[in-house]
Order: structure tokens, then sequence, then C-alpha cells
């Protein structure tokens, strides 16, 4: 089976940082992942539930609210507990 075939997982990546994000998609992008970028935890929750992401790379310290809420909220929500 051809690998173009395939499905590419999406992938959220969550930072508030720029130059991190760079570092990430630059490296990410390489890989067999679709993508999705959000700057803070309220955006990710937004996009998660819009995007049904296969995994999310979450950074912890971040403005407004944290990883940590960020991803507590996400595992209380049944679209996105697996996550």
């Amino acid at each position: 089976m051809k690998t173009s075939n395939l499905k590419k997982s999406t992938l959220l990546v969550v930072d508030d940082k720029p130059e991190n994000l760079d570092v990430l998609i630059a490296h990410l992008d390489k890989q067999a992942f679709t993508l999705a970028v959000a700057l803070n935890g309220e955006k990710a929750i937004e996009l998660t539930q819009k995007l049904l992401p296969e995994r999310i790379l979450l950074d912890v310290l971040m403005p407004g609210i944290n990883g940590f809420e960020t991803c507590r909220r996400l595992k209380t929500d049944q679209i996105s507990k697996d996550k």
C-alpha cells in the first residue's frame, strides 16, 4: 500500500511561544502528521472540538488557562477525553 493513500494523523500543537512553535513545526512537518496550532488553552479546546486531532502536544506554562487546566478540561469532555 502506498503511504500517499494513508490518512495523515492530525496533531494539535499548543504553545504560546512562537519560537517554540517554529522549532516543533519544522521538525513535525517532515513527519506523517497534519498539523494544527493553537497559541493558548482556550483555542486548543475550541480546535479539538472542530478538528478531532488524534494527538495533542501541549505546553504546560501558558498565560490564561495553563496546560494542566487545559488538559483537565479536555479530559472531562467526551469528544477529547482520550486524546
